[in-house]
C-alpha cells in the first residue's frame, strides 16, 4: 500500500471504531438505568481492573489498552 491507501484504511478503521464505541456506550447507558433501578454504584474499580487486565492480556501492542481503555470507562462512567 502506498501512503494515501494506507491513510485511507486508517479512516476506515477509525470509522469501524467510532460506530462500535457508540455501540459500546449504547449498552453503558443500559447499564446505567439497570444500576440506578436497583440503586447500584455507578463506578466499580474491581470490574475496570479486570476489564484492563482481561484486554491487555488479549492485545498484541503492550501498553494500547491501559492508555485507551481508562478513558473510554471514564466517559462512559460520565453516561451511565
Amino acid at each position: 500500500m502506498n501512503l494515501d491507501e494506507l491513510r485511507i484504511a486508517i479512516q476506515e478503521t477509525d470509522a469501524e471504531l467510532l460506530k462500535l464505541l457508540e455501540k459500546r456506550i449504547g449498552y453503558v447507558k443500559q447499564v446505567g438505568e439497570y444500576k440506578a433501578e436497583r440503586n447500584l454504584p455507578i463506578y466499580v474499580p474491581e470490574v475496570e481492573k479486570r476489564k484492563i487486565e482481561t484486554l491487555s492480556a488479549e492485545c498484541a501492542y503492550p501498553g494500547l489498552v491501559e492508555t485507551i481503555w481508562p478513558v473510554i470507562m471514564c466517559y462512559a462512567r460520565s453516561v451511565e
